[in-house]
């Protein structure tokens, strides 16, 4: 054995088991997704095609929001078509690799940073937990390609990036929001942390990423795909749909349906987002010296519950959410709403790997398992709030500067 094959086994056993543990549930599962996208065809378990059919679509100036048949319709901002442009160049299964790879790489980067730069310091079998949660929970999105995974990654990256440079944080917040728009929520809300660093500059990232396509393809042609695209948002209504239909929305209206049988309209469930992300938005101002991890989970827990477009792999954005609620608090009631609402996620993620026409459809688990997170992000938030004095020093008075700030 080479003295460097040595050296490797000796730091792999130096590594807690819990940890190492955590190393193998990540290597299954990136061997278990990838293998399958090498063996099954392309349109298989997978969301890929949809965006690479739009960079194919920006390639040649034509019609984003156009279903092709075998597809569903593709419903992100159209410069994220013009990310997809290069990758419709190669064929669909190497493409769809390395869509996945990118997220993948992102979102280890992420959640490393959740670790290291937003939670309290955690003992090895804590941070195991939320290395684990992180990729179980997460396997949907790593398995169909979701852009979700990309939009997790980057609020992670951002909120984490507050310790060490705003501009570095309001690209990667501001990149969230570019591809979904609604997911600069979690930029708003850290914005109310520290809003004279990071407001203009979140302002700015913005505008740029937005102003981006106008420079890759005619200018004209990229307007009326804006146009397009909030036509298409808008009429997009499936507050109507069954439950058993997968596109169904699965955020909190899913609860009324289910138990009630009462469908919420858009004239409802929109003014609720809207009071939704003012109540959140009191709580993060409130609870400011806390830093920049309370506006990130309530900010992804705000895309779930209250977003315009949650679907059961929407949830995916919760798996570091609900490892941080498990193990990030001293407080045995909020670490039960982590735990609790871990079980639930998980369960969904099982029964989702069963036929939709199965019996036990278990659609309200989600929606349970977020409002649980949500109680113990809150209260959470409100016993660090109740614990810190106005002139307590230390990380709890509030977000790390940057280093030179």
């Amino acid at each position: 054995m080479t003295s460097a094959a040595v050296r490797a086994w000796r730091w792999w056993f130096a590594i807690p088991l819990s940890l190492r543990i955590a190393v193998g549930v990540w290597i299954a599962l990136l061997v278990g997704v990838f293998v399958r996208v090498l063996i099954q065809p392309p349109m298989t378990q997978s969301v890929v095609p949809i965006y690479l059919y739009a960079g194919e679509q920006w390639r040649a100036g034509g019609p984003l929001y156009h279903q092709k048949t075998g597809m569903d319709l593709y419903r992100n901002p159209p410069g994220v078509a013009a990310l997809f442009a290069p990758l419709s160049l190669l064929p669909p299964k190497p493409a769809a690799l390395l869509w996945r790879l990118a997220c993948v790489l992102a979102y280890l980067a992420g959640v490393r940073s959740l670790v290291r730069d937003l939670l309290p310091p955690l003992t090895a079998g804590r941070r195991a937990v939320v290395w684990v949660s992180a990729a179980v929970l997460a396997i949907p999105a790593v398995n169909n390609g979701q852009i979700n995974l990309m939009i997790v990654a980057a609020a992670l990256l951002g909120a984490g990036a507050c310790a060490r440079g705003w501009w570095a944080a309001a690209w990667w917040l501001a990149f969230a929001g570019w591809f979904k728009v609604y997911p600069l929520a979690v930029g708003l809300l850290c914005v109310l942390v520290a809003p004279r660093q990071l407001g203009w500059r979140l302002a700015v990232t913005t505008a740029v990423l937005f102003g981006l396509p106008f420079l890759l393809q005619h200018p004209t042609y990229v307007w009326d795909r804006h146009v397009e695209f909030v036509h298409e948002m808008k009429t997009d209504d499936r507050t109507g749909a069954e439950v058993s239909f997968l596109r169904a929305p699965r955020d909190w209206t899913v609860l009324p349906r289910v138990w009630f049988d009462v469908a919420v309209p858009r004239a409802i469930s929109q003014p609720v987002a809207l009071a939704a992300a003012a109540g959140l938005a009191a709580v993060v101002w409130v609870g400011r010296r806390s830093g920049f991890l309370p506006p990130l989970l309530l900010g992804l827990l705000w895309i779930v519950l209250f977003g315009p477009a949650t679907e059961m792999n929407t949830y995916s954005v919760l798996a570091p959410v609900a490892g941080s609620v498990a193990v990030g608090s001293r407080s045995k009631w909020v670490s039960a709403c982590g735990w609790v609402a871990s079980g639930l996620l998980l369960a969904a993620v099982v029964r989702g790997s069963f036929p939709s026409d199965a019996a036990f459809k278990l659609v309200e688990l989600q929606p349970i398992a977020a409002l649980l997170l949500l109680a113990g992000v809150i209260g959470g938030i409100t016993l660090s709030a109740s614990a810190s004095s106005p002139g307590a020093a230390g990380p709890a008075a509030g977000p790390r500067p940057p280093a030179g700030s």
